[in-house]
């Protein structure tokens, strides 16, 4: 069985909301200067990244793809640390179940190497993602070869190199942007934080299983087996 804390401290599912986050909560800080943001609109010509040809974009982050890359529609690079072996792995069994459920249910549960052109918000690669085929019938062929659209179900496993306080904001920004379930996961504080549209984020303490819900009926992932168990350091 899961204990809900009271509150994880850091931003509301309100995505205007701009909360921090006290790290003597948390068993180690945030590491310092992640991620990197660049600034690139004094070489955009007043364009943003999201009108610029998408396919010099999409070379420029496969020629950098040791670093996690995204961006905004301000016209800023977001450039995330490499992620280290345990991560990747933690990765790859979520992953695995996802991919399962999907092979029976329908829709696309793509890698984490896709980076979602996600309309209002700029290009966002989750952890794991699936996508109803629902909202795919919804896309163009276009739209659906480069990703634009935001996942149904978002997660984002947070490694020893990630920012907590920019992955709780990536949540925020997702559900803000049509996500109907998100999970961030902490292995670290054994801690798991699901978000909802048009609710706080429920804060789960060394949780067993996690559930799609609604959203993923009958979909159900071993998180304390599988990551908080499993994790060395």
């Amino acid at each position: 069985m899961a204990t809900q804390a009271a509150r994880w401290p850091g931003p509301t599912a309100d995505a205007t909301v701009g909360n921090t986050v006290d790290a003597r909560d948390f068993l180690d800080a945030d590491p310092p200067g992640l991620p990197i943001i660049l600034d690139l609109r004094p070489l955009l010509g007043g364009k943003t990244l999201a009108e610029i040809d998408f396919e010099l974009l999409w070379a420029f982050i496969e020629a950098n793809d040791l670093y996690a890359i995204e961006y905004n529609d301000a016209g800023e690079l977001i450039i995330m640390p490499p992620m280290l072996m345990p991560g990747s792995f933690e990765e790859n069994k979520l992953l695995a179940f996802v991919t399962m459920w999907t092979l029976a249910h329908g829709g696309i549960a793509p890698s984490s190497k896709v980076v979602f052109r996600i309309p209002g918000l700029g290009g966002r690669g989750p952890d794991a993602s699936w996508v109803s085929p629902e909202r795919l019938a919804q896309l163009d062929p276009e739209q659906y070869r480069t990703g634009q659209i935001c996942p149904d179900f978002i997660v984002e496993i947070r490694s020893r190199n990630d920012s907590l306080i920019y992955l709780q904001r990536k949540m925020t920004e997702y559900i803000a942007h049509g996500a109907r379930l998100g999970w961030l996961i902490d292995p670290f504080n054994r801690r798991v934080a699901i978000y909802r549209p048009d609710q706080e984020p429920e804060v789960l303490e060394n949780s067993e299983t996690l559930s799609g819900e609604d959203v993923m009926p009958g979909f159900e992932f071993r998180v304390r087996e599988l990551i908080f168990d499993a994790r060395l350091t």
